[in-house]
């Protein structure tokens, strides 16, 4: 059995796979030892991976290399795909670890990857293998929360699922330049790649792909557990 744990931003995932099988996934605020500890008990894990936003968590680094063969994600890790990003130092490990899942979803085509978190992430591979790069923009709180903070009398929204076109009080006015500003935004976006390459898949997920995932136009491949099936992969390769 495989554990892949994820830290990013806000949140920690942690997964077990059989082989290339997602048999449990967790969501923390903190992973904590005790949580670590709790999954070893219940699993019998024999290689793990860790991917994290920070360069910290020496303790829980040691203790899944004393138990099983160890992956720590970086810019040296083995890969099963070429990765032709100019700064690959810079490359944030859930792009990374998308593409990968990605290609290994769909090895035939050429696969556009739209993750909705934090920031709002584009990721091109094509069908060679090849990643080749995409683009990143602000996410959907970060949005709202630059209207807020940015502003001196607009208040700090929650997001909200579909919204009006034409916002008839401040607070939808907020809600359409965000919300329907994003679908506009995920749609050209789309649109670009489908001009620019025959045999396009695009794989939506991300935890905001929620509030787009019925209202895009284009026919998309949900996968919430993208980033961890990705992280699966390159254990399994460097394995």
């Amino acid at each position: 059995m495989n554990l892949v744990i994820d830290i990013g931003n806000s949140m920690t995932k942690a997964a077990v796979f059989v082989n290339k099988k997602l048999i449990k996934e967790e969501t923390h605020e903190v992973f904590a030892q005790k949580k670590l500890e709790t999954l070893l008990s219940h699993y019998s894990i024999k290689a793990s991976i860790l991917s994290s936003v920070t360069s910290a968590h020496d303790d829980l680094k040691e203790e899944l290399k004393r138990l099983s063969f160890f992956v720590e994600l970086n810019s040296e890790t083995g890969l099963p795909i070429s990765n032709h990003y100019k700064t690959p130092a810079t490359l944030g490990n859930d792009r990374l670890a998308n593409v990968v899942a990605a290609h290994a979803l769909f090895p035939e085509k050429n696969v556009l990857v739209i993750d909705a978190g934090t920031c709002l992430k584009f990721d091109f591979i094509n069908e060679r293998n090849e990643y080749l790069g995409g683009a990143i923009s602000p996410g959907l709180l970060m949005r709202y929360k630059a209207l807020h903070e940015f502003t001196g009398r607009l208040p700090l929204l929650d997001p909200k699922g579909k919204v009006k076109l034409i916002g008839d009080s401040t607070a939808d006015s907020m809600h359409s330049g965000v919300v329907n500003g994003m679908i506009a935004e995920i749609n050209g976006i789309i649109h670009q790649y489908d001009k620019l390459s025959d045999n396009l898949q695009v794989i939506l997920c991300g935890g905001d792909a929620r509030y787009f995932s019925n209202q895009l136009k284009n026919n998309i491949f949900a996968a919430p557990y993208l980033t961890l099936q990705g992280l699966n992969e390159i254990l399994l390769y460097n394995q």
